[in-house]
């Protein structure tokens, strides 16, 4: 149960963090573009502090929903391992 909940909340993070990487970003009015493709050409100086700060969010949901789906295989997996010496 612990592992299916563990995959679960760490796909919806990695979801997440796409959409916020995706998502396009303004700042004062003006499209700044995404995290994925900023805007070509000069762009405010307040896109580049919008940008990084949904770069961090980003990193932030994806390196938590990866740390997340890989404690869950190892749980799986280590739980696997313990049936099969058991028996």
């Amino acid at each position: 149960m612990l592992t299916k909940v563990l995959g679960a909340v760490g796909a919806v993070l990695l979801i997440v963090g796409v959409v916020l990487a995706v998502r396009p970003v303004h700042a004062g009015g003006d499209a700044c573009g995404s995290v994925f493709q900023p805007d070509k050409g000069i762009t405010p100086m307040q896109c580049d502090a919008r940008l990084g700060s949904r770069g961090t969010l980003v990193a932030g949901f994806g390196a938590g929903g990866v740390a997340l789906l890989v404690t869950a295989v190892s749980l799986t997996a280590i739980r696997d391992r313990r049936t099969r010496v058991t028996s």
